[in-house]
């Protein structure tokens, strides 16, 4: 489920989604939602936006469209936002392992194999999602990190599109740095009214890796 926070002030000009609190969530969703919150303020975004938009009321798929989702299950949609956060929990195989299955039976993307001395995670197939830890009676597999995927250009409508990833694992500090750099380079290339997914179509490749890069 999902829930919409943020809304600004008389007529939107973005809009925020984020997962309910739940035992799926490998990320505290109250302390992300507030790092988002001070960072749409400190840019002041409604106000910007506002200033570009000719609209009285600006159509819902011509605003921000944001999301925070508190694990790979992605209840807010952040794939289809225009910048979207997931929560990711890598995870490490350590000793202790009684063969007992449960971590294979309860992975839903058959990443875990069990062999002789223990379980064997797939990183190709993994989402990070924390299930096998969670199930685990012994402990054996355990999270090693915490942190945020971070998608832009997001969106459904006339000419749907995924989000690209940019960041696969953020801390919280690189979350606040990284949200600042995607609402810049929004604010300086995009035209009013464009979704982020329009101007990464329209904008050179070279152009968007060069100012990503650092991250």
């Amino acid at each position: 489920m999902q829930k919409p926070v943020f809304v600004s002030e008389g007529d939107e000009m973005y809009k925020v989604n984020r997962c309910h609190n739940c035992p799926n969530a490998v990320i505290d969703l109250d302390y992300t939602e507030n790092i988002i919150s001070k960072v749409l303020q400190e840019k002041d975004i409604h106000k910007r936006l506002k200033e570009r938009s000719n609209p009285v009321k600006p159509l819902h798929h011509r605003i921000l469209h944001l999301a925070i989702a508190g694990c790979p299950n992605s209840c807010s949609q952040p794939q289809i936002k225009d910048i979207g956060i997931q929560g990711q929990a890598y995870t490490k195989v350590g000793s202790g392992c009684i063969l007992c299955e449960q971590c294979v039976q309860v992975c839903p993307d058959e990443a875990v194999k069990l062999q002789d001395n223990g379980p064997v995670i797939d990183p190709e197939l993994c989402l990070n999602c924390a299930k096998c830890v969670r199930k685990c009676p012994t402990e054996t597999i355990k999270i090693s990190k915490t942190g945020y995927r971070i998608m832009i250009g997001g969106k459904v409508g006339r000419r749907p599109r995924f989000a690209e990833v940019i960041n696969s694992l953020a801390d919280e500090n690189q979350l606040e740095q990284i949200l600042k750099l995607t609402l810049d380079f929004y604010l300086e290339k995009s035209r009013p009214g464009e979704r982020y997914g329009q101007l990464l179509e329209r904008i050179n490749k070279q152009e968007i890796n060069k100012y990503f890069k650092i991250y």
